[in-house]
């Protein structure tokens, strides 16, 4: 912002040396933690984007960071079996949905696995989102895809509800029934199972027996 601009609105314009911005990025990395992936955007409020991304590819160079595509950073580790490992695909994901303003369901093949009612691993992970569908392409190992959704599944985002119901699409209605969900009712929790109430007006018809299944108390 133009100096003159700055002082018309009461505004300091930001002076960071790049010791301290350095510095302001690595506490904001090391309170979000390894399973945190971002974008420059999570860190505007550190810095003028200019230095900022001067500053990450110079972490990227050093190997502190890892590109996992472009725009968007994690902190690789070393895993004891497997090597080098990231954040992950579902916080790369929501790293892009915040720099892109996306509200995300989640890949239907992972909401079933890690829900427990499903073994099975997709060779692409799509997605759900609200506007014009885009193919992501690969990020790591894993191929991912965003798909555009209806405006009641979207309803459903970001709630335990979303999670339940993209899992429950994938496996299928004839592969599901009372006695495979037991594992899971007696996982969720009080706030988990009103969202599943709340939100019944949202799941395709055939869905919403399985919906009252899991919110049940007794």
């Amino acid at each position: 912002m133009p100096k003159i601009e700055c002082e018309l609105f009461g505004i300091l314009p930001m002076k960071t040396t790049y010791g301290d911005l350095r510095k302001s990025i690595e506490r904001r990395l090391k309170a979000k933690g390894a399973e945190w992936a971002f974008t420059p955007s999570d860190l505007a409020d550190l810095g003028d984007p200019r230095s900022v991304g001067k500053d990450l590819s110079r972490m990227v160079k050093s190997g502190k960071l890892r590109r996992v595509r472009r725009g968007v950073y994690e902190i690789p580790r070393e895993h004891p079996l497997i090597g080098t490992v990231g954040a992950g695909t579902d916080a790369v994901v929501a790293a892009i949905a915040r720099r892109d303003g996306l509200k995300l369901l989640p890949s239907g093949a992972h909401a079933a696995n890690l829900l427990g009612l499903s073994t099975q691993v997709a060779a692409v992970d799509i997605y759900g989102v609200q506007g014009r569908s885009k193919t992501s392409g690969e990020i790591g190992r894993a191929a991912v895809q965003f798909r555009q959704r209806s405006t009641k599944a979207m309803m459903m985002a970001g709630r335990a509800s979303g999670w339940v119901a993209e899992a429950l699409r994938t496996i299928g209605r004839v592969h599901i029934n009372n006695e495979r969900l037991q594992p899971l009712r007696s996982r969720l929790g009080t706030k988990e199972k009103k969202q599943l109430r709340d939100d019944l007006r949202y799941a395709p018809a055939w869905m919403r027996p399985f919906f009252l299944e899991l919110a049940r108390d007794d």
